[in-house]
């Protein structure tokens, strides 16, 4: 009896909390600016990853951040901390899972995402994007630990100053909202 009281209540939490976000739309000047940040750094980052090999095969997960860190500047996932700690801790998570059980399978993909997500919450360093760079150790066999360093490290501390230089550049912009 209390199962079938609670069903329609459940089904109904899947209809959301309104029915259109209240969100208004960017004026078209937010939507450039948006879209140039992330062309930018992307661009930044294959020219260093190409060319010089400081942050190569990392370009998926930093894309990801691209998108947030300049669509979203004030958002909490999209601060500094956010960005070199949840990318480094997702690193130093899939690094050690690889090293552990040497294969890619559903569980180790799925311990190393459950392990990511929650060290990152615990340590409020929370940011999605690094919920890709947990699986990239496991899925091209990476166990080198320095790799958490460069290209994953130094890869985020780069974003991170294109990203205070660039949504500096806007006055109605200011990255970031905190540091710490």
């Amino acid at each position: 009896m209390a199962a079938e009281k609670l069903r329609p209540a459940y089904l109904q939490r899947l209809r959301g909390v309104r029915t259109r976000s209240e969100a208004p739309y960017p004026e078209w000047r937010e939507s450039v600016i948006c879209g140039l940040g992330g062309a930018l750094a992307i661009a930044i980052l294959y020219a260093l990853a190409v060319d010089l090999k400081l942050v190569a095969c990392f370009l998926v997960p930093f894309g990801a951040t691209c998108a947030l860190v300049f669509g979203l500047p004030t958002a909490p996932v999209c601060q500094p901390r956010n960005i070199l700690g949840g990318h480094v801790l997702s690193a130093l998570v899939g690094v050690t899972v690889v090293v552990l059980f040497r294969q890619a399978t559903w569980w180790t993909l799925a311990l190393a995402i459950g392990l990511a997500m929650g060290l990152m919450t615990a340590t409020r360093t929370y940011h999605p994007p690094a919920a890709v760079t947990v699986l990239l150790p496991i899925l091209q066999k990476i166990t080198a630990v320095t790799w958490v360093l460069a290209p994953v490290g130094l890869g985020a501390m780069i974003l991170i100053v294109i990203a205070l230089l660039y949504n500096n550049l806007f006055a109605e912009r200011h990255y970031p909202t905190f540091w710490w």
